[in-house]
């Protein structure tokens, strides 16, 4: 019969004890899972509770690696379900865990959307951040791969984006009198997601300059 010899409090977290196990396995634990399983030293644990003291670890330690991902960045389901897999699969190798807990993922999830941590329009709002100097074409194609859109009302002045990259050094000491030069340009600018219109004001006005 398996034992629980020992129960320490974690130097790291006042929220964390470690469960030692005859079989020399060690998991961490919540405070409020020691509580809810009323563990107590030297107590024989059985099959189930075996189980369900590592579907709870797990639990505890796949929520916490969310709470971290969240506050580096806004996520949504989409973008943080592949990391909680890869992570999964850590800590039942760092830990040593057996057993189908795939489960737990969807549970984490809807843990974290009753507490609204995977708001579609936070992570939105996070994008329209990062990439504020591209252009709206370049972000209605990053925010396809998650099936979502720009707010209606949401609007950029892409003439003035170009404008100021125009104004980099890798731009300014090109030989625009060059028709290749002027067209690699276009084409580069184009693929970025500028518009043909917005490129050619841009350009023109740049040329006028010089």
């Amino acid at each position: 019969m398996l034992t629980l010899q020992k129960i320490l409090p974690s130097r790291r977290s006042k929220n964390q004890f470690w469960l030692i196990f005859s079989n020399r396995l060690k998991l961490p634990i919540s405070s409020d899972d020691y509580l809810r399983f009323s563990l107590k030293k030297n107590q024989s644990v059985s099959e189930t509770l075996f189980e369900d003291l590592k579907a709870a670890s797990l639990f505890f330690l796949l929520y916490n690696y969310s709470l971290r991902q969240i506050a580096l960045s806004p996520k949504i389901d989409k973008i943080l379900l592949p990391k909680l897999r890869q992570k999964l699969y850590f800590y039942q190798k760092k830990y040593s865990l057996t057993g189908d807990f795939s489960f737990l993922l969807d549970q984490i999830l809807d843990k974290l959307k009753t507490f609204n941590l995977l708001k579609e329009d936070d992570f939105i709002d996070y994008l329209i951040r990062k990439y504020h100097h591209k252009p709206q074409n370049f972000l209605r194609q990053k925010l396809a791969l998650y099936s979502l859109k720009l707010p209606p009302d949401f609007q950029t002045d892409e003439i003035q984006l170009l404008r100021t990259l125009l104004t980099q050094k890798k731009y300014q000491n090109l030989n625009w009198s060059d028709p290749k030069v002027k067209n690699k340009v276009f084409a580069s600018l184009y693929r970025k997601g500028f518009a043909y219109n917005d490129i050619k004001i841009a350009i023109d006005e740049l040329l006028k300059k010089s």
